[in-house]
């Protein structure tokens, strides 16, 4: 028996997406899709973005917010691997799809591809982990945990507030960690203004951290 084929569907050539219409059809997306179909500009947006990001995250640890920190974790990943996909991996198609935000648009698929081509396969947040009390996980249950204001997020708030001392050279090395994103962001802004192409400020930018 012939297996049928999956219906394309005319406006959109992303793999799963279901609008009715062209994507840039829209006054909204189409002037997203503007914005930040430059590479150089569309780094330099993140960048701004994550800025705010961290510094909102050092007033509430400064504050004892300790769930506010936590409930953004995924934001400030999301958003980078987002520019990294956007810069490194997608086609011109993709674009105005993730543009519009319309499903499928997830944050782990693209993270995988961006491990895949950007990290080569070197990429963390999927690797499985085991915890203190011998439980599994992996960085992206925590991102989503956090994100989703689980009842898990609600104790590990509880744990971190209670052991601030404990807590305090992790929470360290993660701004770091975030601010080493806007570095990373910024060199990639430089390097695309400076006229360089996307297979070479890839190279470059694969040196800079560190994958052969």
């Amino acid at each position: 028996m012939a297996t049928k084929k999956a219906k394309v569907n005319p406006n959109c050539a992303v793999a799963g997406c279901r609008t009715k219409q062209p994507h840039l059809s829209s006054p909204t997306t189409a002037g997203i899709h503007a914005a930040f179909a430059k590479p150089e500009q569309l780094a330099a947006w993140v960048k701004m973005s994550l800025v705010e990001i961290i510094q909102s995250i050092i007033d509430d640890v400064n504050r004892n917010r300790y769930f506010a920190y936590f409930t953004r974790f995924r934001q400030a990943e999301e958003m980078y691997h987002r520019a990294l996909y956007l810069v490194f991996v997608a086609q011109p198609y993709e674009i105005p799809h993730i543009a519009s935000n319309e499903p499928p648009n997830s944050f782990s698929a693209m993270w995988q591809a961006v491990n895949s081509k950007v990290y080569a396969g070197t990429g963390t947040l999927d690797k499985k982990q085991t915890g203190l009390a011998g439980e599994v996980f992996t960085a992206m249950d925590t991102l989503n945990s956090g994100a989703h204001a689980s009842l898990g997020a609600v104790v590990t708030v509880i744990d971190i507030s209670q052991n601030r001392t404990k807590w305090q050279p992790t929470i360290e090395k993660h701004v770091e960690y975030l601010k080493s994103h806007c570095d990373n962001l910024d060199w990639i802004e430089k390097r695309f203004k400076g006229g360089e192409s996307a297979e070479d400020v890839l190279d470059g930018f694969k040196k800079r951290i560190g994958i052969p």
